[in-house]
């Protein structure tokens, strides 16, 4: 098989999803729209649902290869909520489907990144009791996840990165008081 033909059979999958729900799109539809064979299809993925899976993996590593290393928690969510919302019609799409689940769970892993990378990264856990300290993160990465839940349960309908840069802004600095309060040292 072709190297190409897993990429266009993704690119023309990613393509018919900002037009309508996956219910809609039959491997005939994505076959034809890149070009390859039904084979090929049936080659790289097993059906609709596992090659659906593998670009939520993807896009979930692009969002999470995409956050800035050292930031601010504001530039860590706002970068992530870009990258997450770059293709809204494809997300409203899958968020609508039976891998609904599937895709939470996703969520909820770049939620975990963001969080855990922005705590690690400052100086003020350094001496937080390791348990404390997972129920810090605990508590912002599913803050985090319910505005984004509350989001998608809303249509997309406001602008989700000027709600969280909003959210930040108001909360700012609580992360370190909260830490300051679990201090051992």
């Amino acid at each position: 098989m072709p190297p190409f033909a897993r990429k266009e059979i993704k690119n023309s999958f990613v393509k018919l999803l900002t037009q309508r729900p996956i219910s809609q799109i039959t491997v005939k539809d994505i076959v034809e729209d890149c070009g390859v064979n039904r084979n090929s299809f049936y080659y790289h993925f097993q059906d609709i649902p596992s090659l659906l899976e593998e670009i939520i993996v993807e896009m979930t590593e692009k969002v999470i290869d995409s956050l800035p290393e050292e930031s601010t928690f504001e530039e860590k969510v706002t970068a992530a909520l870009v990258e997450i919302t770059r293709n809204k019609k494809a997300v409203a799409h899958i968020y609508g489907s039976n891998n609904r689940e599937f895709y939470e769970k996703q969520l909820m892993k770049i939620c975990e990144h963001v969080t855990r990378s922005y705590i690690h990264s400052r100086d003020y856990s350094e001496g937080v009791d390791r348990e404390n300290l997972e129920y810090v993160i605990s508590y912002l990465k599913c803050e985090l996840f319910g505005q984004l839940i509350d989001w998608l349960n809303h249509d997309m309908s406001y602008d989700i990165v000027e709600h969280s840069k909003v959210l930040c802004r108001l909360f700012a600095g609580s992360m370190r008081n909260v830490c300051q309060k679990y201090k051992i040292i």
